[in-house]
C-alpha cells in the first residue's frame, strides 16, 4: 500500500485512465468522457428505476425545470403528472440499450410538451433525457428532396458537397464540413459550405489525435451530437453516484452528456461557440463525420436532429454504394488486364 493508503496499482490506472475533466494534453487519449456525471444546461436527465419508476438520480436543474420546488428525487414519475409515466412504461419491455427511442409527452407542472430520450444504460434503470418540444412541423418535403439528392450522386465529392448543403440548409449552421478518416485514423476536410465571410477548411488536415479512440467509439453509437453553446456552465448530477450500483452513470448514449473540457477549450480557440456533428458509419468503420460549427449559440432541437441523423445513415449509405461500385470496377479492370496478359503471353511468348 502507499503511504496514503491507496493501493499502488489504482493510482496507476487512476493516472492511465483520467476521469472526465481530469486529463491534460498528455494522457486526454484516455480521458473518460462518457462518465461526465453533468449534462449541458438546456435539458433535464432523469434515472429511475425498474419497474417502479422511481427518480433515483436527476440533474441538478430538475426541481427547477419541471416547477417541483421541493426535488424529484425519490418520487414516481408518476408524480409529475401527465403522461410522462406511461409513455416511459410503455418500453419497459423493449431492447433499448443500444438505440434510445423517442418520447413525445406531457408534464402537469409545464404547460407545453416534452421531446424525450428513452435508453437503458450498461448499469440498469433508464435513463430520460427531457428538453421543451419543439413546435410542430412536417420535415417530409424536405427529407424526400434531400434523399433523392444524396441517391443521385456519382462519386464521393459530389456526395460530400451534396451533403454540406443539404446540412447547411437544414440545421443553417455558419459552417458545415464533411470530414473524412484514413485507415491511420487522420482526417481531412473533403467538402465545405461556409458563410462568405469566413475562411475555407476545405483541404484541411488534423491528425488522429484530435479525436480520441474514446470519442470515436461513442461517434459510433451516439450518431448525433450537439453542443448549444461553449461557455455554458454544466449541471452536476445528484447523487453524484448511481443509487442502484454505486458506479458513475454510463453517459454513452446520452444527448444532453457534457462535452470535455479539453474538447470545449479546443473548440474556443477556434472562435466555436455550437457545435453539431453527425457520424459517418460504413460498415460498422466511422468513415467520417459531417461537423457543423456556429460562432454563436445554437439550439437545434430533437425533431431536427433527428433528421440530421437520418440523412447521415442514407450518406453512409451512398459512400457505402460508391465505394463498392469503385472497388467492383477496379476489379473489372484488374481481370481484363489479367486477359490481355494472358493472350499476350499465349500469342507473343514469354
Amino acid at each position: 500500500m502507499s503511504v496514503l493508503g491507496q493501493d499502488p496499482g489504482q493510482e496507476s490506472s487512476a493516472v492511465a485512465n483520467p476521469g472526465f475533466g481530469q486529463a491534460d494534453l498528455s494522457n486526454c487519449e484516455r480521458e473518460q468522457i462518457h462518465l461526465a456525471n453533468s449534462i449541458q444546461p438546456h435539458g433535464v436527465l432523469l434515472l429511475v428505476s425498474e419497474p417502479d419508476l422511481v427518480m433515483v438520480q436527476a440533474s441538478a436543474n430538475a426541481g427547477a425545470c419541471l416547477c417541483v420546488p421541493d426535488g424529484v428525487l425519490g418520487k414516481p414519475l408518476g408524480a409529475l403528472g401527465g403522461n410522462l409515466a406511461q409513455r416511459v412504461a410503455a418500453h419497459l419491455g423493449d431492447p433499448i440499450d443500444q438505440i434510445p427511442v423517442a418520447v413525445r409527452c406531457r408534464v402537469d407542472t409545464l404547460g407545453g410538451e416534452l421531446d424525450g430520450s428513452l435508453h437503458r444504460p450498461a448499469g440498469g434503470g433508464l435513463i430520460l433525457e427531457l428538453e421543451l418540444a419543439a413546435p410542430p412541423s412536417d420535415p417530409s418535403a424536405f427529407v424526400c428532396e434531400a434523399l433523392r439528392a444524396i441517391s443521385a450522386t456519382s462519386s464521393l465529392q459530389a456526395l460530400g458537397d451534396e451533403t454540406a448543403k443539404i446540412f447547411k440548409e437544414l440545421a443553417g449552421y455558419d459552417r458545415v464540413m464533411v470530414y473524412r478518416f484514413d485507415e491511420d485514423g487522420h482526417g481531412a476536410v473533403i467538402a465545405e459550405e461556409r458563410e462568405p465571410e469566413l475562411e475555407p477548411f476545405l483541404g484541411n488536415r488534423y491528425p488522429a489525435s484530435d479525436i480520441p479512440r474514446i470519442a470515436r467509439r461513442l461517434y459510433k453509437r451516439n450518431r448525433v451530437r450537439v453542443l448549444v453553446d461553449a461557455v455554458y456552465t454544466p449541471v452536476p448530477l445528484v447523487p453524484e453516484r448511481v443509487p442502484l450500483d454505486g458506479a458513475p452513470l454510463d453517459m454513452s448514449l446520452c444527448c444532453l452528456r457534457s462535452m470535455s473540457p479539453i474538447h470545449i477549450q479546443y473548440l474556443k480557440n477556434m472562435g466555436v461557440c455550437a457545435t453539431l456533428v453527425a457520424s459517418l458509419v460504413v460498415g460498422d468503420k466511422l468513415w467520417g463525420l459531417v461537423a457543423c460549427h456556429h460562432y454563436t449559440p445554437r439550439l437545434i432541437q430533437y425533431p431536427t436532429r433527428v433528421v440530421c441523423e437520418l440523412l447521415a445513415e442514407a450518406t453512409s449509405t451512398r459512400i457505402a454504394a460508391l465505394e463498392s461500385f469503385v472497388q467492383s470496377q477496379a476489379e473489372l479492370s484488374v481481370r481484363r488486364l489479367e486477359q490481355r496478359m494472358v493472350e499476350a503471353i499465349s500469342t507473343n511468348g514469354d
